[in-house]
């Protein structure tokens, strides 16, 4: 099969200080997505991290490192009913926050990773290497003005995600915005409809304090 998509970027750094604390936005190339754990990588399957070993952290914080060296984050201005903002994650070490973030939505309040109805992860442009494994399932194509992955079809690693929706797969999307790649995954409880509505929505974000 032949490898179709874009060629991997080494790593995307970043470095400043919020408030007093050194925050750097990191992601190696090629890594497997969190949100993605058995998501295919080249001609088969490798099965990614375990739970995600980060913590929440509040958006205005991400927004105002992001801000601060040139980067801005997007996020959807549309919304299937009751879906809210729960939780950004990120990764924390000797006080320094790195990619990739991982926003969720819920309309019962979930902010797990593996089991909320939306997450996106947020990372470096390197991305991943998609494949179209399946004509049928998988397609290259434009969202909104962006270059996108499309999948009716992607392996969802999570065992709480399968005891939730009874399901191993998810629908997926995954744009590039500027120098940001964008992973949303679907679960069921969102229609193929919905999920592209969404993902067509991107917007900035700006700082609620600014």
């Amino acid at each position: 099969m032949t490898r179709v998509g874009t060629a991997l970027i080494a790593m995307l750094l970043v470095m400043s200080v919020v408030a007093g604390i050194s925050v750097v936005f990191k992601q190696p190339s090629g890594s497997v997505p969190v949100i993605l754990p058995s998501a295919p990588q080249g001609n088969g399957s490798q099965r990614g991290p375990g739970p995600f070993p980060g913590e929440i952290v509040p958006l205005d914080l991400v927004l105002t490192q992001l801000k601060k060296n040139g980067l801005t984050l997007y996020l959807p201005t549309k919304m299937a009913d009751g879906l809210r903002l729960t939780a950004v994650w990120a990764k924390i070490v000797d006080g320094e926050i790195s990619f990739p973030l991982i926003v969720v939505y819920s309309n019962t309040g979930d902010t797990a990773i593996a089991t909320a109805e939306l997450a996106i992860e947020i990372a470096g442009n390197s991305g991943i290497s998609w494949y179209v494994r399946d004509n049928s399932t998988d397609r290259f194509d434009k969202v909104g003005e962006w270059k996108a992955f499309i999948s009716s079809r992607v392996p969802i690693g999570h065992e709480e995600y399968y005891f939730k929706y009874q399901t191993e797969f998810a629908y997926c999307v995954d744009l590039q915005i500027g120098t940001l790649d964008y992973l949303f995954r679907f679960s069921p409880v969102l229609t193929a409809e919905e999920a592209m509505d969404i993902s067509a929505s991107m917007k900035p974000v700006a700082l609620q304090n600014a």
